[in-house]
């Protein structure tokens, strides 16, 4: 796996059934966020669809993961999911089906992040966010707490939209 960048194993089915690869998306800025609709932190859905409302046309997109790896605070079924997503608004960003973000069962793309960050970087809750970059690096990360729309957050999101 090259060490730096996104691997080609980096795949996520959409609650739509629809396959997102992460390789191929090398020209866009990502922010992955574990999320579950049944969290307390679930109202940042709609500050992260405003996020990815104001930068999308420069090539920046959010990632929703649901999981049910913190609390099981999210559905089993993906038709429950977009339902209780709507009570957030409209979420226009790709959302997966769910998805281990820890565990024996962590998905690769998840593997990959923790080896990018100390153990304080790694998801402890729902929320957690991941940015990457447009050459598929590994940027940083926020805790679950961080405000989708906080400065820290829109400076990085910027400052990668900028790096060519």
């Amino acid at each position: 796996m090259n060490e730096g960048h996104i691997s080609s194993d980096f795949k996520f089915t959409l609650l739509d059934g629809a396959i997102v690869d992460l390789s191929h998306l090398a020209s866009k800025v990502i922010l992955v966020v574990n999320t579950a609709s049944q969290c307390g932190f679930a109202k940042q859905f709609g500050k992260l669809q405003a996020l990815h409302d104001r930068y999308h046309v420069d090539g920046f997109t959010v990632l929703g993961v649901s999981s049910q790896s913190f609390g099981k605070q999210e559905f089993q079924d993906g038709c429950d999911i977009v339902a209780a997503i709507k009570n957030y608004g409209i979420i226009t960003f790709p959302i997966t089906q769910l998805t281990a973000v820890r565990g024996k069962n962590i998905h690769p793309f998840y593997a990959w992040a923790a080896s990018h960050v100390s153990i304080l970087g790694r998801p402890k809750w729902n929320f957690h966010k991941y940015l990457i970059g447009r050459q598929n690096q590994f940027l940083t990360w926020f805790s679950s707490v961080t405000d989708p729309l906080s400065s820290k957050v829109i400076e990085a999101v910027e400052s990668a939209l900028k790096m060519k």
